[in-house]
This record gives structure tokens, C-alpha cells and sequence, in this order.
């Protein structure tokens, strides 16, 4: 890439483009103070554009000069067009007058971006606790899965996905985790793994639908306690000393997951259940099923935020009582009332909806901690994680699913996925 250099030259004020992503909003007292100091001083600021005419620092100069007549200005211009990367960085650095920062717009920069340029993690942590908020992405996973009939990804494969990382193999081999995670380590462990209740993950809710994977749901009652205490084996040893543990499962293996928490040093501390709008009947059953376990623990002493408030609002609503003290005690109950996804949305076994995610997440991490997702399946975990500005590091063993991450990925956000191959460098 060719090297950036700046240079100056006049422009009319008119001519600017004004950014729509900026940053910085201004009061109207602190506007006028604004035009007051130019009448009295003269105008001396530079402007920072692109090569396009955007500002990038001084919107609010150029709209004070607008304002007060100033047809001309001297701009700084760069020699090539900024990716978008260098666009923030410059924008976050140079705008640090005249305003105070709109952290509903800074949602929109990478985190790693902001701190780069002095903002502290902490704080920005307090701030968007009560800003952000996840959403589901209405992406037809069955759909989108008809049309990946060759898979691009690979056995191997670690896929980048912005700050998101998915690799593609088998989370109960070490070596996975391992090229997944570096020396970084997981603030939060977030797993779904297969239900072991005789499903054919492969073809989808009634077997309609043919993924061509291979998910083995039909282990003896040994076997799949192994695989889950392998699973989670590996994935604590990617995990730090103080570690949030969330494992889900369906309602007869609960008794496993408690016992594995035991034997491997995880304090058990909630079943947390997400219950749906919607039920199983079972006529051979005496009672429906409309709920599904998450089992909950801790490895030393994992950070909680306490900033959330009205979190109720958020998660469950599909209550509302009229009754404030209910409200409140809603806000950090186990319970976790979120809308299944419709039939037509929900092919895949245990697919989850990314709103269902929140909760756990923004209770237990914060902006920019890792969570691993042993299994990532149609990889909601993620899409939820980027709108709350953490970061996802996965594994999934079908190349189907993988493609379908990064198909997922672009549509909500825009940018590109970047497939990389490690065993090619070995």
C-alpha cells in the first residue's frame, strides 16, 4: 500500500462533504462559543478531509463557518483514498474539540480502534452496558444452507471474521483450541453442544432437509459423558483462572453437566432456563416441554457486571406485569423469556436465536472479552456477541456451517471474512 502523506490545500467550505458517521455531537451553547471564537480569533483550525470531500475533523468548524460567511478554508488532504480503518482512527484522534463524544455513534467503530486512541475499556464498558443492545438478525439458516453445496471452507480453516475468529475442527481435539485461541484466553466458556436425543442434526427438524454432515446424537449414556467432559476439559484449558461457565443441554443430561462441573474444579451455580413460546407434546409423555437448560458456573471469581439495570426490559419481553418490585426481581432471574424462531427458521436441531444470548453475555463479560463457543452450529452466539462489542473465538467440525458463519457474518455487517489456511505454512 502506497505510503499515506498529507498535504494542504484551499478549498470552499460548501464543497465538504459532511461525515454521517461522525462522532461527536455539540450543544447549542457550545456551538455559539464556537462561532464567537472564530469571529474574535479568526478561523486557524485545519480541516482533515478524504480524498472524496468527507470531513473527517471539523464538522462542526465547517458548519460554523457556513454559518458565518467563511467561503474558503485550508484542508489537510491525503495522496490516496483511507481505508476504512485509517478513516476512524483519523476521525476519533483529530476530533477533540468543541463537543462531547455521541457513544451512541461510537457503537459503530471497533473497539480495538477506540482504545488505540486513549479510550479505556472500563469506560466505555459502564457506558454502552446500558446502550447496547442485540438483536435478532432474521437470517433464514435453512435457507441459506440449500445454497452451499460445495463448501469453500476446509478442514483446518480458521476463518476471521472481524474481531471474531471461527476455526474449522473438532473442539474435542486440543490442537484445535490451541490454533484457535494463541496465547489469548476465554473470559467466558458458551457451549451448545449436540443434545445426544437421537435427532438427525443433518436433516434438519423432520428430516427434511440433507446438510451432509456427520453429527453423532445417539452416544450411550458413557459415551456422551465423555464427549461433554472432554469438551469442557479443553476448553477450560483456553479459559482464564476466573472463568464464566454456561454449558446447554437438554433436560435429562442436567445431571451430567452438574457432575462434570464438579469433577473439573466448576462451582455449579444456576440452571438457567429458556423458556419459549412454544411447546413438545409427547403423547407417550404426561408433561410438554416448553423450556431448555443452560447449566451455569464459575472457575475462580469471574467478573459480573453491576451496571445493568432494567435488564428485565430487555430480556423478558414477553412479560409485563404493572408491578415494579416483580420487574426488578425479573432483571436477574434464570429465567429467560425469549421468542423461539418460527418453523420455517428453525431447521437445524437446537438453533438458537441470537437474542437468546444476551442475558449471559452482557451479565458476564465485557467489551472486547473473549467467549468460546465450542460449538458454533449456525453461529447466533457471534451475531450477538459483535452487536454487544465482544469478541467470539469458535470451532465447528461441518465446513457447511462454517461458510454459513461467514455468510451470516457479511449480511449483518457488511464487511468481509477472511479464510485462512495454517496448514498450508506448516
Amino acid at each position: 500500500m502506497t505510503k499515506l502523506i498529507w498535504r494542504s490545500e484551499k478549498r470552499s467550505v460548501k464543497s465538504l462533504k459532511a461525515w454521517k458517521n461522525n462522532p461527536r455531537k455539540i450543544t447549542e451553547e457550545a456551538f455559539e462559543k464556537l462561532k464567537d471564537r472564530i469571529k474574535q480569533r479568526g478561523f486557524h483550525d485545519v480541516i482533515k478531509i478524504d480524498t472524496d470531500g468527507t470531513v473527517l475533523s471539523g464538522n462542526q468548524r465547517k458548519k460554523a463557518l457556513i454559518e458565518l460567511g467563511i467561503t474558503e478554508v485550508t484542508v489537510l488532504i491525503p495522496n490516496r483514498k483511507l481505508t476504512n480503518d485509517e478513516r476512524d482512527k483519523v476521525a476519533l484522534e483529530s476530533n477533540t474539540n468543541d463537543g462531547t463524544w455521541d457513544f451512541e455513534g461510537l457503537k459503530s467503530f471497533d473497539l480495538d480502534t477506540l482504545t488505540d486512541i486513549g479510550f479505556d475499556k472500563d469506560e466505555l464498558s459502564n457506558i454502552w452496558t446500558e446502550n447496547l443492545e442485540a438483536k435478532d438478525d432474521n437470517f433464514d439458516v435453512d435457507k441459506e444452507l440449500v445454497k452451499i453445496t460445495k463448501p469453500k471452507t476446509k478442514l483446518g480453516d480458521l476463518i476471521i471474521m472481524g474481531e471474531h475468529k471461527l476455526y474449522c475442527g473438532d473442539s474435542l481435539d486440543p490442537t484445535s483450541l490451541k490454533k484457535l485461541f494463541g496465547k489469548e484466553k476465554a473470559s467466558m466458556i458458551y457451549s451448545d453442544p449436540v443434545y445426544n436425543i437421537k435427532i438427525n442434526y443433518n436433516g434438519g427438524i423432520g428430516g427434511r432437509q440433507n446438510y451432509g454432515g456427520n453429527v453423532n446424537d445417539n452416544r450411550t449414556d458413557i459415551e456422551y459423558k465423555e464427549f461433554l467432559r472432554k469438551s469442557m476439559m479443553n476448553a477450560l484449558s483456553v479459559s482464564k483462572p476466573d472463568t464464566h461457565i454456561f454449558y446447554w443441554s437438554d433436560q435429562i443430561y442436567i445431571g451430567f453437566v452438574q457432575e462434570l462441573y464438579r469433577e473439573l474444579g466448576i462451582e455449579n451455580k444456576r440452571v438457567c432456563l429458556w423458556v419459549k413460546n412454544s411447546q413438545n407434546p409427547v403423547p407417550s409423555v404426561a408433561f410438554n416441554k416448553c423450556y431448555e437448560p443452560c447449566t451455569y458456573g464459575i472457575r475462580g471469581k469471574p467478573f459480573i457486571t453491576k451496571k445493568i439495570q432494567n435488564l428485565n426490559e430487555v430480556m423478558n419481553k414477553e412479560i409485563t406485569t404493572g408491578n415494579n418490585l416483580i420487574t426488578e426481581a425479573l432483571d436477574h432471574l434464570d429465567l429467560w423469556f425469549v421468542k423461539r424462531l418460527s418453523g420455517k427458521e428453525y431447521e437445524h436441531a437446537t438453533s438458537k436465536p441470537p437474542k437468546l444470548h444476551e442475558k449471559a453475555i452482557r451479565r458476564c463479560t465485557k467489551p472486547g472479552d473473549i467467549i468460546l463457543d465450542s460449538f458454533a452450529g449456525s453461529s447466533s452466539t457471534m451475531i450477538c456477541a459483535e452487536q454487544l462489542k465482544r469478541r467470539v473465538y469458535a470451532v465447528e467440525l461441518e465446513p457447511r456451517f462454517c461458510d454459513l458463519a461467514i455468510r451470516r457474518y457479511e449480511l449483518l455487517t457488511g464487511k468481509k471474512a477472511k479464510i485462512t489456511r495454517p496448514y498450508e505454512e506448516e
